[in-house]
């Protein structure tokens, strides 16, 4: 019989939500080599609607050749003193639902963030005398720090900081997702040896697809672009971290070049002061917002463009990242911009797909010059083509990354 894993984290779905499919992608992949279960919360944070019945506290259910297990927790609206609940309460329910399970897995993965709910998962794992393997997708007080310039001496940040501490020195693992997030971890003093990288990618085998071309067309006419219009398309949330209002000043300042338009496709809580910001700034002509589209259709919208944008707060905790929008993006040979420097800048300009551009610099990194040196197809690639499939392929194949995976627990 194959031996038990357990993969939590909060913000797992199933494809048809539009959110990143990592863990439910892993999972399938390693139901290859283990019994997988894949713990999620019941209230989908991307739609913020409930997947079952509100008053469900804990539901499984069989997909591909894994069980995904669902867990309750209360609605929210948005990132205030409610979601804070949402997390601590989805955190308590998952740990006491584990413990009443007969199953003891050899191997848990936690994946933060939360913390809470990493926290959850490696007492789950003391309680099983499991394997805890601690994924680090997002740097956790820091990001809310840096994010929010929440004070350094907030209770609640102390709180994160060292449940942060205990989850590095209980880890057996520590999967990181970036080469930033890595050498902030060796900064804290975490050896080498402990830490596992592997990155966000592509799961080839269910997005690949070849574009319609009358599909395609149909969707540019219904959103109003011309033919011989040029479309720079962002795609996912639009949040604080996100710093979307750059795009929008972005915009203003090419007001005068008529064929750019750009494509803000998503949900998040800065959504509606961005599109009051582009009303308030009169470019109902040259900005399109559309809803967030699940990922079983978002490479139709994707085909749509001709470059695609990756932008995230200027700020150093974001210079290490490296998100998953970057790799569907790749699939659809296009130019990409990112307004954030580091590892996003280093990995367009090793492959050569892409440019940096940010509305705060004044030279030829100006965003809105930066737009308009692609638009005029001006980015010099000594004649060569973008091949991001290829790419993707290569360094980036989500089954390769599970069979990797599946090798450190088999270690353990």
């Amino acid at each position: 019989m194959k031996e038990s894993i357990w993969i939590i984290n909060q913000y797992s779905t199933t494809p048809e939500y539009p959110a990143s499919s990592r863990h439910y992608e892993l999972a399938k992949y390693l139901s290859k080599y283990f019994r997988v279960l894949l713990w999620g919360c019941n209230f989908v944070h991307h739609n913020k609607k409930y997947r079952f019945s509100p008053w469900v506290i804990s539901k499984q259910e069989k997909v591909e050749n894994f069980i995904f297990q669902w867990v309750g927790a209360i609605p929210y609206k948005d990132n205030g003193f409610s979601r804070m609940i949402n997390m601590l309460l989805f955190a308590m329910t998952l740990f006491l639902v584990g413990v009443c399970k007969k199953e003891r897995p050899t191997s848990i993965i936690g994946s933060s963030p939360t913390l809470f709910v990493a926290f959850a998962a490696m007492l789950l794992a003391k309680w099983k005398k499991a394997h805890f393997i601690l994924e680090v997708r997002d740097l956790w007080p820091e990001s809310l720090i840096e994010i929010g310039s929440k004070n350094n001496k907030n209770l609640v940040v102390k709180i994160l900081a060292w449940m942060e501490r205990v989850l590095y020195r209980n880890a057996e693992k520590i999967i990181v997702l970036t080469k930033g997030i890595e050498q902030r971890l060796k900064e804290k003093g975490i050896t080498r040896d402990k830490i596992f990288f592997l990155p966000n990618g592509i799961d080839l085998k269910t997005v690949s697809f070849s574009i319609n071309e009358s599909k395609k067309e149909s969707l540019r006419k219904q959103m109003g672009i011309q033919e011989d219009d040029v479309v720079f398309m962002y795609a996912g949330a639009h949040g604080p971290a996100n710093d979307l209002a750059q795009v929008i000043l972005a915009a203003e300042q090419l007001r005068a070049e008529k064929h750019i338009k750009f494509v803000f496709i998503g949900e998040g809580v800065e959504k509606q002061k961005l599109i009051n910001l582009s009303k308030k700034l009169e470019l109902d002509s040259h900005i399109i917002f559309l809803p967030a589209v699940s990922k079983s259709k978002i490479n139709d919208y994707l085909s749509c463009a001709d470059v695609f944008i990756i932008c995230l707060k200027d700020i150093p905790l974001f210079e290490g990242a490296l998100p998953n929008k970057l790799f569907d993006y790749l699939l659809h040979n296009k130019p990409i911009i990112t307004t954030v420097k580091g590892e996003i800048k280093a990995f367009l300009e090793k492959f050569d797909i892409g440019l940096y551009g940010n509305i705060k610099e004044d030279n030829e990194y100006q965003l809105s010059e930066v737009c308009k040196k692609i638009a005029s197809n001006k980015m010099n690639r000594n004649g060569k083509s973008i091949n991001g499939v290829e790419i993707v392929e290569k360094y980036y194949n989500r089954e390769r990354q599970a069979e990797q995976l599946a090798n450190v627990i088999k270690e353990l």
